[in-house]
């Protein structure tokens, strides 16, 4: 039996995007497994988020972007709608806005190991981005409606 690909989620993919195709993908082609963060910082960048890796050692301990696990049912479909709208292209990837590659992902549930995932991880991070201090960029958007009533 072959493993499925799995990809760590953690903004517009997640928090129903405007693009129809993305959310056709999504829903078609992937399961929830789990909640789950990876090592990193995530940026607020307007209209979405972009994450950046930590490098290993202490400063990983302390930063994290929060999303989800999915398992991909078909990753040829998902990966064709998703690189093309997260500007990633697997052949060239510093080229695009983002690039699709491989990480450790901890689970939420404690008693699983770390699972391999792929993520988009965002190449630059524009000046004008504000960090997200909690990593949770669901969170932050809603508190970002609520301060706009």
């Amino acid at each position: 039996m072959t493993t499925r690909d799995r990809l760590f989620a953690y903004g517009t993919i997640l928090d129903n995007p405007q693009d129809p195709q993305v959310q056709a993908a999504i829903t078609r082609y992937t399961d929830k497994i789990d909640d789950a963060c990876v090592p990193g910082r995530l940026y607020d960048l307007g209209a979405f988020p972009g994450a950046v890796p930590l490098l290993a050692g202490k400063e990983q301990q302390q930063h994290w972007v929060r999303g989800q696990i999915l398992e991909i049912i078909d990753s040829r479909r998902v990966f064709k709608v998703l690189d093309a709208y997260e500007d990633a292209d697997i052949n060239h990837p510093k080229a695009g806005l983002f690039r699709r590659e491989k990480v450790a992902v901890t689970p939420n549930s404690a008693s699983e190991e770390p699972i391999t995932c792929y993520i988009y991880w965002i190449n630059k991070v524009p000046p004008y981005a504000h960090r997200i201090e909690d990593g949770d960029w669901l969170s932050h958007t809603k508190r970002k409606a609520g301060t706009k009533r």
